[in-house]
């Protein structure tokens, strides 16, 4: 007897797919009547390129114990929204290996909470370490990021390759295994996105010390050790990262940089008058500051 899992699978596949017509998947309508309310199983099992038998048992409750590349066709086929999808796979039961969405901006409201926390740096990453959105403080916490070509822009890839980001760190190599393992335990959650396979080939071209990091496999989720740079800006800082997840996809984060000491909370400050000031706008107007 099909479990209670698979039951509620196939009930929700026959939902799905009633929703749908021939038109909102690109198939021609055909004319005429059609029997069936929405798409025909045989048109989903070609779209999802799987076995027309096999999906009807999905769609029937059998407990035939779907793979996550079957579901994900079934996902793509049935159009299905990034919490539809994920609420298939749970079903299907593969927890947490729902396909990331890219990225690539983050709504008003996310980029008004980065810069009401100015004075403190704060930034929105991927798993892979993609800047998505930053404040102020964090766009000059080392240099200014913006002057680095939006194509290097990657957490990960500045802090191994990158001159300024390489002399930015006091612990360098420390810095380096914190990323690799925080890198690791992000690959974990989202295996399945193709962002990982073009950055971890060019990270092990670019830098031994990544390949052999890399190597070691290890594994932490969240580092909250006290991190020291040095700004271009203001001098030396102590900064204890915080990382928080958003609601809408728990695969990016909000890492905020808090100061450590009152002297850090000081140079913070006057980095963000100066930027506010508009002392400081890009690499051109920049003084070196030794403190």
């Amino acid at each position: 007897m099909a479990n209670v899992r698979s039951r509620e699978l196939g009930a929700y596949l026959r939902a799905r797919r009633d929703r749908l017509s021939p038109e909102d998947v690109g198939l021609p309508g055909g004319g005429g009547r059609r029997r069936v309310k929405g798409l025909r199983r045989e048109e989903v099992a070609v779209l999802a390129n799987v076995g027309c038998t096999w999906y009807t048992w999905l769609e029937q409750g059998r407990d035939v114990q779907p793979s996550l590349e079957v579901l994900l066709g079934i996902a793509d086929a049935l159009r299905l929204s990034r919490d539809e999808r994920r609420h298939l796979l749970l079903l299907g039961g593969h927890p947490g290996t729902e396909r990331v969405p890219a990225y690539e901006r983050v709504d008003g409201l996310v980029q008004g909470l980065l810069d009401q926390l100015a004075p403190c740096p704060a930034v929105v990453l991927t798993p892979w370490f993609g800047s998505v959105a930053y404040n102020a403080p964090f766009r000059f916490m080392i240099d200014d990021l913006e002057s680095i070509p939006e194509t290097d822009r990657n957490c990960a890839y500045l802090n191994f390759t990158h001159p300024d980001w390489i002399a930015g760190h006091a612990d360098h190599e420390q810095e380096c295994a914190a990323i690799v393992a925080a890198l690791r335990a992000g690959q974990g959650e989202s295996v399945t996105d193709p962002a990982w396979k073009p950055l971890l080939a060019r990270l092990r071209a670019d830098s031994p010390l990544f390949a052999r990091l890399w190597g070691q496999a290890d594994v932490v989720t969240d580092s909250q050790k006290a991190k020291r740079v040095l700004s271009r800006h203001v001098g030396r800082l102590a900064l204890r990262p915080i990382t928080m997840l958003l609601q809408e996809n728990p695969h990016i984060r909000v890492v905020v940089y808090q100061p450590d000491d009152h002297i850090t909370r000081e140079r913070l400050e006057e980095l963000t008058r100066r930027i506010t000031a508009g002392h400081i706008d890009g690499p051109a107007k920049v003084r070196r500051l030794r403190r």
